[in-house]
């Protein structure tokens, strides 16, 4: 199975990067769109941008460690990453005025992130769901188990070199 590692300090500076494009985002509107993000550049790239692993909760993917961190849940570190750029009240990220880390995220991530925003950053919370319902990670996974990476990759036939790759670098590792 395809898995990769969690990146905190990317994970937060990617919620500060959405929070500063969008005013009042909530919890799960981050939630989806990181999703979406992650889902488009392991596409393109071969990785996605936080490394987190996804489960299919009943109102769709979510980055279970992200989730933590902005729950002020699990590891602390990931959480300390995280209020250094803001903090839930209620649903809604509110953030401080700490800009992104852009240091911290590459070219590639910062092009994937742009282009998701522009896309459908501008949904709100129930629509960004019904999306991530259409995904086959999330149809095929057992609710509230994880998703396999690997399904990520249906339907984008142009993405099906990277899936191979992938599979095969994994393959040797495990």
């Amino acid at each position: 199975m395809i898995s990769f590692t969690f990146k905190p300090k990317k994970f937060a500076s990617v919620v500060a990067y959405l929070a500063e494009r969008r005013s009042g985002i909530t919890k799960k509107e981050l939630c989806k769109l990181v999703f979406f993000a992650d889902k488009e550049h392991l596409l393109r790239y071969g990785r996605p941008i936080t490394g987190d692993r996804y489960h299919a909760l009943e109102q769709g993917p979510v980055p279970t460690q992200g989730l933590d961190a902005l729950n002020e849940k699990g590891d602390p570190d990931n959480v300390a990453e995280v209020l250094r750029y803001g903090k839930l009240d209620g649903w809604t990220f509110c953030r401080n005025d700490r800009p992104p880390d852009l240091k911290v995220l590459s070219k590639s991530d910062l092009k994937v992130l742009a282009e998701v925003f522009d896309r459908i950053g501008h949904l709100p919370a129930w629509r960004l769901e019904e999306l991530s319902h259409m995904e086959p990670a999330w149809e095929q996974a057992a609710r509230n188990g994880p998703m396999d990476f690997e399904l990520f990759f249906e339907g984008r036939d142009e993405a099906a070199a990277m899936k191979a790759i992938l599979l095969e670098e994994h393959a040797r590792v495990a």
